[in-house]
């Protein structure tokens, strides 16, 4: 399964799952702004896990796209990385 075509069929699968996120988490929070442009939140509790929420959506897209692009360029320079030809 180490195969550079295989990395980049996965690559590939992972670039609308890294757009959607940043999409989902700009409409969330273009969605609590008010008139004057900050954020209301109706609680702490919905403060603290919305807060959480979107920075673990944040993450897990920046990490879709450190996977994205190493498996583009695994894919493009497979001599670089050892595998066979």
């Amino acid at each position: 399964m180490d195969d550079p075509i295989y990395n980049l069929l996965i690559s590939l699968t992972l670039i609308p799952v890294a757009i959607g996120l940043n999409i989902w988490v700009r409409q969330r929070r273009r969605r609590r702004l008010n008139e004057s442009g900050e954020g209301e939140f109706n609680s702490l509790s919905v403060t603290l896990i919305s807060t959480i929420g979107e920075g673990l959506a944040v993450v897990s897209s920046l990490m879709c796209v450190i996977w994205i692009m190493g498996g583009i360029v695994r894919f493009l320079f497979p001599a670089m990385f050892g595998a066979k030809l």
